[in-house]
């Protein structure tokens, strides 16, 4: 168990530069079933040029990092655009279930304490034959937009990891929060995850041009099954396996 105390020091949100995100919204792309979320974050990242406001540490995380022009990059980063007043929270390993709770809950206050007014959790689902985005709310003002854009809402089922726990701290509260699943046909599916940022730019009202992306797909899958491997072959102990995207 980890108590209360020593959260502080095991779930840290470190902000390199001081954005004002009163009223933007908190998109969420920390990697589950398909990625579709973390393929499409990074992706909106990229092709909008966000700027990286920061980072977020933690002593669990695994100790594995990516190397990016020279250096090491850390493993779960902040990026914001102040045009499209969108700040997205991007993971390259799985978050440990010992400090998912402790990760939603620093996200939750740093996102009340930062004025953000809508959140965009993603995640992933597998649901044969069944439609390639999908959607549910945190509260009935939430289910309301996912009616409202025409969204496929799950109406039962189950979930898990940080992205729940998000989701269900963010119930009481006055935010707009939506979690995105993708419906994921392999391990990287990076025709979910074109989907997925479709539906963010709906919600969101960005444009973004997912053409490339799908033509990338096929080289994109290789590099991040080859990571996927990588990583797998060198897991500390018993921990999960830890998707990376490239």
């Amino acid at each position: 168990m980890i108590d209360k105390d020593s959260k502080e020091k095991i779930i840290s949100i470190i902000e390199s530069k001081n954005y004002p995100l009163k009223g933007f919204t908190f998109i969420e792309g920390f990697p589950d079933l398909g990625l579709a979320g973390t393929i499409g974050a990074k992706y909106i990242i990229d092709k909008l040029k966000f700027e990286e406001i920061g980072h977020i540490d933690s002593k669990l995380f695994l100790p594995m990092i990516r190397i990016q022009e020279g250096i090491p990059i850390h493993p779960v980063r902040l990026y914001a655009s102040k045009k499209n007043k969108i700040v997205i929270a991007i993971a390259e390993q799985l978050i440990d279930n010992i400090i998912a709770n402790q990760m939603a809950e620093e996200l939750v206050n740093w996102i009340k304490k930062k004025g953000i007014t809508k959140v965009i959790s993603t995640s992933g689902a597998r649901i044969p034959e069944g439609k390639i985005v999908y959607a549910f709310a945190s509260n009935e003002n939430s289910k309301r937009i996912i009616t409202k854009n025409k969204i496929e809402m799950i109406k039962t089922g189950l979930t898990s990891g940080v992205t729940a726990l998000l989701m269900l701290y963010l119930k009481d509260s006055n935010l707009d929060a939506i979690c995105l699943l993708g419906n994921a046909k392999n391990n990287a599916d990076y025709l979910a995850a074109a989907e997925v940022v479709k539906t963010i730019c709906v919600l969101t009202g960005i444009k973004v041009d997912v053409i490339p992306l799908l033509q990338e797909a096929k080289v994109l899958e290789k590099a991040l099954m080859e990571n996927i491997k990588t990583i797998e072959e060198n897991k500390v102990g018993k921990q999960d396996s830890t998707p990376m995207y490239v």
